[in-house]
């Protein structure tokens, strides 16, 4: 898919940049700067966001490895180490024997690739930052984070919109649980833009008519305030703002839930179908199995087989969703509606005020399937 592909060229690009400066930091011996430039670049890049956003492609039941998705992240984790070898000589010389079977210091040091994409590099930034935005919109409805949700609105500077941000709004969609996401053409059709006059900034220049500046500083419109935002002056009437003017803030348009920064703005549909409220148990099922998995001491490709009982909502969510919970907790076998006799790991959890027993354990590989 392109959006895989698109992600894989984006992690190379921000390393070719973390490269530069590195080289930068070490050549002006400020060990600081070149260490916390490679270790935000693994924590926040690679590893929050790369490897989490593509983990399927790096292990999934019954299917093979991506070896895209393992060549990117084999280069990204070589040349990591390879940049930190300076700063950190032992840890890194352990880990580069591990990745490559030889020592870090016989290593050329690395240098930029030149696969530089600054719009791919753009496009992920705003993505990254609809996420955050999305994540905080859903905590204002107690919407939890395994409840998938029907729709998304995004608003975005023009800047940004283009094919590569198209192209990575299905990250976007997986990352916040949601069905659609849908571009708006602009923020004021999610928010109501108002301006709040600064009157200490306009005092300088109207002295008596600071009043009547401020009257009409309330009143322009969305594409005036727009362009403040964008750094521009705006005239109305006899009076003209700078952006250092006037406060240009936000008010929510929908019954939506709803969070800005600035001209980046996300909106998510609060109503829950029937089917969204059965994802979302279904969702919640999946966790709790692969807690109990980790008490039970599986290894993470052992086959199960899985009991649910209790509450009628949760066991009906678990049929609806069967082959999404089989899928993603390895169970090879699902008995709904009493538990186990003899079971791994057992245990009473509380999905949203509601009493379910699931019970684990091993699949021989001999029992038949179904409910």
């Amino acid at each position: 898919m392109a959006e895989w592909a698109l992600a894989d060229r984006w992690v190379l690009a921000r390393l070719d940049e973390v490269v530069t400066a590195v080289r930068e930091a070490w050549n002006g011996y400020d060990v600081t700067a070149g260490v916390r430039a490679t270790m935000d670049y693994v924590v926040d890049d690679l590893s929050k966001w790369y490897v989490r956003t593509n983990r399927a492609r790096f292990w999934a039941p019954d299917r093979a490895p991506d070896p895209t998705a393992l060549a990117t992240l084999y280069e990204a984790l070589v040349t990591a180490v390879r940049l930190l070898a300076p700063a950190a000589p032992f840890v890194s010389d352990w880990v580069h024997r591990a990745l490559t079977g030889t020592s870090v210091h016989l290593a050329a040091f690395p240098v930029d690739r030149g696969r530089r994409e600054p719009q791919l590099i753009a496009a992920m930034a705003a993505i990254r930052r609809l996420a955050s935005l999305a994540r905080a919109a859903r905590e204002t409805r107690q919407l939890r984070v395994r409840q998938p949700v029907a729709r998304l609105q995004v608003a975005v500077p023009a800047a940004v919109k283009g094919p590569a941000f198209a192209d990575l709004l299905d990250i976007l969609a997986a990352e916040v649980n949601a069905k659609h996401v849908e571009v708006v053409a602009s923020d004021h059709d999610l928010v109501r833009l108002t301006g709040k006059a600064d009157f200490r900034s306009l005092g300088k220049r109207y002295l008596k008519d600071t009043p009547r500046a401020a009257r009409a500083a309330s009143e322009l419109t969305p594409q005036q305030l727009l362009a403040l935002e964008r750094g521009e002056s705006v005239r109305a009437g006899e009076f003209e703002f700078t952006p250092a003017d006037v406060t240009v803030t936000r008010e929510v348009a929908s019954d939506w839930a709803v969070q800005a920064d600035g001209q980046y703005v996300v909106a998510v549909d609060p109503t829950l179908s029937p089917d969204l409220v059965q994802e979302g148990f279904a969702r919640e099922v999946v966790n709790r199995v692969q807690r109990l998995r980790k008490q039970a001491g599986y290894d993470y490709g052992t086959r199960i087989e899985l009991s649910v009982a209790g509450a009628d909502e949760v066991v009906a969510a678990t049929a609806a969703f069967q082959g999404f919970v089989e899928g993603e907790t390895l169970a090879r076998r699902t008995v709904l509606g009493t538990v186990f006799d003899e079971a791994d790991v057992r245990s009473e959890v509380d999905i949203e005020g509601r009493r379910v027993t699931i019970a684990l354990r091993r699949h021989d590989g001999r029992k038949g399937g179904g409910r």
